[in-house]
């Protein structure tokens, strides 16, 4: 059974469309769904977001949107602090008259991450992370037409924020080639077998910088977070399509089958083959 979140047990009452919850230290969670929509802002950390068997890695700056239709969980997680904004996509705001434009195009490029997303700059997720605390922190009594004014006034920026698409303002070049880069850069290339070395001459860091960085970021080496990424990556395939497991193997870098089917079973305690398997059976009890 998916555990199924409550309307009730998070917004503080039914004249709020939305709410805001400033999570700290976000752990591995168990599968589970809402009733309401949730804007996700990475604050800091990264990890891994899994949404209906697609897996995505996020770090620091990332921000997506999960529905009511939408299962998930996160994996990996390493420090992840998480600005959830729940919305109830059935109850009317006071005061703002629409959105739903501005939050299908953050749904659209978040959900996977197309080419036209650009996480948020600094500046960016900084200005976010205040209003969020604006909003997170009013406990008033008496939800009256000042309340909702601020808190909706805020929600607007945020939203405004995100649409953006943080194009006006790139992100700073000693910035890009710190932290943020490493992680975008396996995050494009998982797929690939990474030179570490070209990668730290790239960056401008030292190879000893570089896993220190990615231990400080990830809990891992670079070589095991990029296998991790090709796991996760290879049970998406398996549970979401028919593609032959040959292939799979080769589509998430490994060298053949054998080579999959070996790290596979050391880290799900299951073949491929079983995965796809499992995976079918709980297609057809839930039909």
């Amino acid at each position: 059974m998916v555990d199924i979140k409550q309307c009730e047990d998070f917004f503080p009452s039914e004249a709020h469309a939305f709410c805001v919850f400033m999570l700290n230290n976000q752990a591995m969670a168990d599968l589970h769904g809402h009733e309401f929509d949730e804007l996700v802002i990475v604050r800091s950390g990264s990890g891994f977001h899994i949404v209906n068997d697609h897996a995505e890695m996020i770090r620091r700056g990332d921000f997506f949107y999960v529905t009511a239709n939408d299962i998930h969980y996160y994996e990996a997680t390493s420090e992840l602090s998480l600005i959830n904004v729940l919305i109830h996509r059935e109850r009317p705001f006071n005061y703002i008259k629409n959105i739903e434009g501005m939050i299908q195009t953050i749904s659209d490029d978040t959900r996977p991450f197309t080419i036209r997303y650009q996480s948020l700059s600094e500046s960016s997720l900084n200005k976010i992370i205040t209003l969020a605390e604006n909003i997170s922190s009013r406990r008033d009594d008496v939800f009256d037409s000042c309340y909702f004014s601020s808190t909706e006034s805020s929600l607007l920026q945020i939203l405004t924020v995100l649409c953006e698409g943080n194009q006006a303002s790139k992100m700073p070049a000693a910035e890009a080639k710190g932290k943020v880069y490493l992680l975008d850069h396996i995050r494009h290339n998982y797929a690939q077998e990474i030179n570490w070395k070209g990668v730290c001459e790239e960056g401008g860091i030292a190879l000893r910088t570089l896993y220190r960085f990615f231990h400080e970021m990830t809990g891992k080496t670079p070589e095991k977070f990029q296998q991790l990424y090709r796991l996760l990556k290879a049970q998406e395939l398996l549970r979401t399509t028919d593609i032959p497991v040959s292939r799979i193997a080769t589509t998430c870098g490994f060298m053949n089958p054998p080579r999959l089917t070996e790290a596979y079973r050391r880290h799900f305690s299951r073949t491929p083959s079983q995965e796809r398997q499992r995976s079918t059976s709980i297609q057809q009890e839930s039909e």
